[in-house]
């Protein structure tokens, strides 16, 4: 009896690998661009199909006497100090490197995009050191009072 049951299970096993397979299903077809293509099979305006390519749009030049607009209008008494070059927003500190000389107490302002802050200098550090004042071309940080973006404007007010 054990034989039959063995025998059994073998002819089921084979049987079960001949069973056909389902076939594969078929990928989806990707879309070519859709360039319209003359009937002869060839784009219009090439050289071999006797018409003349068309004329493609070319941009303008900016004239040469003409100056690109400022993202930011300055103000009437202000001195460009610096862009920010990064903000920390956790301490609310912004990181540029002077143009002019900053001393503590001065007033600045700061413009963007989105930005807009005008206050005393009260707290600025130089490689972590409080400093009273800084010179030209210092990497300095700078405590404002409100939130400021990466290439806003920082003007020194008179």
């Amino acid at each position: 009896m054990k034989k039959k049951k063995a025998g059994a299970k073998a002819r089921s096993k084979t049987a079960i690998k001949a069973a056909p397979r389902k076939p594969a299903k078929a990928k989806a077809k990707v879309k070519k661009s859709s360039s319209r293509k003359s009937p002869a099979g060839r784009r219009r305006g090439s050289p071999v199909s006797g018409r003349p390519a068309k004329a493609r749009a070319k941009k303008k030049a900016p004239a040469a006497g003409s100056v690109p607009r400022p993202a930011v209008i300055p103000p009437a008494n202000g001195i460009l100090l610096g862009f920010v070059e990064d903000y920390f927003a956790k301490i609310g500190v912004i990181a540029l490197t002077l143009k002019t000389p900053l001393a503590i107490g001065r007033r600045i302002q700061v413009l963007g995009h989105t930005t807009h802050l005008e206050q005393e200098v009260d707290s600025m550090q130089i490689d972590h050191l409080p400093v009273q004042q800084a010179d030209a071309k210092s990497a300095v940080g700078i405590k404002v009072i409100g939130r400021a973006r990466r290439g806003d404007h920082v003007y020194l007010l008179k």
